[in-house]
């Protein structure tokens, strides 16, 4: 319960950085990914790494951007993810929706492809659909071929071969020791043009502009809404709370354009938005902004077609197979907590357990709570909080939150029956919110970080906005945790996953499945003059 209760802690971000007045530190990030494979099935995971550094190495956004595209240049699927010293590991969750073609998965940050040539990454993958075979035909394509990075033959280039259920060990030139950053083994993709494998950087896209509209990410994810009404009142606040494993209050007030940017800072983990406004009177008129980029294609940029024949039945039912069982050997999803600044420093915590239960939380605070005295004015319910400092008492109502979410309607509050309620925190002191100013703070955490059931407030706005992509990681590099058992069905298409390698020290051992064909090794490795690159093997399964 200690631990649940932890996690369910409020915190509040004290820093508010103006985002138009960073031109002078623009920082110009090269973007790098490593997909496990360049082919599933519809409703398949895939792994993927990337890492987003400047050219000395260093690291300034911490959230990236993934995104799956289709040939119409459409985004079917994004995903948002926490970086880490400049990098992430995780998995893209192939809808089960897309019908059956090549696609484009592109990696970035929030100002990576507008600051730098290499600051977008794109690679080319197959999904193959059952459901949806592909409505594209086949015609001569007249675009232009544009130039994609293939990975280079590891020496000597002789394939591998092995046989169903069984393992080798490959061995790399010494003079990679040390520098591999990450390695997969996955089946190949044969439908995919020659002239379409490896990746390709910002030449695909029509020119993107250098403007001040750019929103760095240095500290957290940054939301980005518009107030619209027709009149900006730059002096009216607006509230974010995000909620889910931790909550998080954030507020911002309108530039005159009516732009507002939240910042989420360190908080890696929600499942909603709930967006509020000062003005409680008014009907809240306020949209987000998704926050990736709106990235288009070149005219001249064309998507292959394709083309699968009766001769490809077999390594399709083995796709689907995987596909279909993929989901065994992924663990479960996890948070890292990383520290958030805590702006609210409580005077006096009660935990409602510790007291007889009244019916509604005016009573409560009556009889448990001297630092809050409950009146009527203008037959409102008003909080007033003793001001310690000064040994006086606020005359307005403080800054009151459930689980992160400003409470304005004092009235419902203090009819509201507190059952669900865990635990009252109260600052006595004026409290320096961004720009505004309170007269105090009453902060009340649920049991089950969900209001306690209090009612969302009529005027708020509930967002259904793209969640930050939770750490996820393999069970183990072989992705399969029961090789050791020779009657356990296995049926991966990635043999090998490990994006955390820090150097090869002895022979990569690879244990192959019940799929076979052909495979490749991928090896993700920086070069002495610490640019990023792939190196490659052929590898073949054969049923012996």
């Amino acid at each position: 319960m200690m631990k649940k209760r932890l996690l369910t802690l409020i915190f509040l971000v004290l820093i508010f950085i103006p985002r138009m007045s960073w031109s002078q530190d623009k920082v110009a990030e090269s973007v790098f990914a490593h997909v496990s494979k360049n082919i599933a099935a519809a409703g398949e995971k895939v792994w993927f790494s990337i890492q987003a550094l400047d050219q000395n190495l260093n690291f300034y956004s911490k959230i990236g951007y993934a995104e799956l595209v289709d040939r119409n240049g459409l985004a079917v699927y994004q995903v948002i993810y926490p970086l880490q010293n400049g990098k992430y590991e995780g998995i893209l969750e192939i809808p089960n929706s897309l019908e059956s073609d090549h696609y484009l998965l592109r990696f970035y940050t929030r100002i990576s492809p507008v600051l730098s040539e290499k600051g977008v990454f794109n690679q080319f993958i197959t999904i193959i659909n059952p459901k949806k075979p592909s409505k594209v035909k086949a015609t001569i394509q007249n675009g232009k071929s544009y130039g994609f990075i293939k990975a280079e033959e590891i020496s000597p280039k002789n394939q591998t071969s092995l046989s169903l259920k069984s393992k080798t060990s490959i061995d790399f030139p010494s003079s990679f020791d040390g520098k591999v950053s990450s390695i997969s083994v996955s089946i190949s993709n044969p439908f995919l043009p020659e002239t379409h494998h490896g990746y390709i950087r910002r030449e695909i896209y029509r020119d993107i502009q250098d403007n001040s509209d750019l929103i760095p990410e240095p500290y957290g994810h940054i939301v980005y809404g518009k107030n619209l009404n027709t009149m900006i009142d730059t002096t009216e606040t607006f509230f974010l709370s995000s909620h889910g494993v931790q909550s998080f209050l954030s507020s911002a007030k309108p530039k005159p354009s009516g732009d507002l940017y939240f910042e989420i800072g360190a908080l890696k983990a929600f499942n909603y938005l709930i967006a509020q406004s000062s003005h409680i009177e008014n009907q809240l008129n306020f949209s987000p902004e998704l926050p990736f980029l709106k990235l288009k294609f070149k005219e001249d940029f064309i998507f292959p077609v394709l083309q699968m024949e009766e001769k490809d039945r077999e390594l399709l039912t083995d796709l689907i197979t995987s596909g279909q069982v993929s989901n065994y050997y992924y663990s479960n999803d996890s948070v890292e907590f990383a520290p958030i600044v805590v702006g609210f420093d409580a005077d006096k915590t009660y935990l409602l357990d510790d007291y007889t239960r009244f019916e509604n939380l005016e009573t409560t605070l009556r009889e448990y709570v001297p630092e809050v005295l409950v009146r009527k004015q203008d037959k409102k319910t008003l909080f007033k909080v003793l001001n310690n400092p000064l040994g006086s008492v606020f005359q307005e109502n403080p800054l009151i939150m459930i689980d992160a979410m400003p409470v304005f309607d004092t009235d419902a509050l203090a009819a509201f029956d507190p059952v669900n309620i865990q635990k009252l925190e109260v600052m006595t002191r004026e409290f320096s919110f961004n720009r505004d100013k309170y007269s105090g703070v009453l902060s009340f955490t649920s049991f089950n970080n969900d209001f306690g059931k209090f009612q969302l407030p009529p005027n708020a706005l509930y967002l259904n906005y793209p969640e930050i992509q939770k750490v996820k990681t393999p069970k183990s590099p072989h992705l399969n945790s029961n090789l050791s058992q020779e009657n356990f069905p296995d049926f991966r298409s990635t043999l090998y996953w490990n994006a955390t390698a820090n150097g090869i020290t002895s022979p990569l051992e690879i244990n192959s499945s019940e799929i076979s064909g052909n495979f490749e090794i991928i090896l993700g490795y920086q070069d002495g003059d610490g640019n990023m690159k792939f190196m490659k093997k052929p590898l073949k399964v054969v049923n012996r």
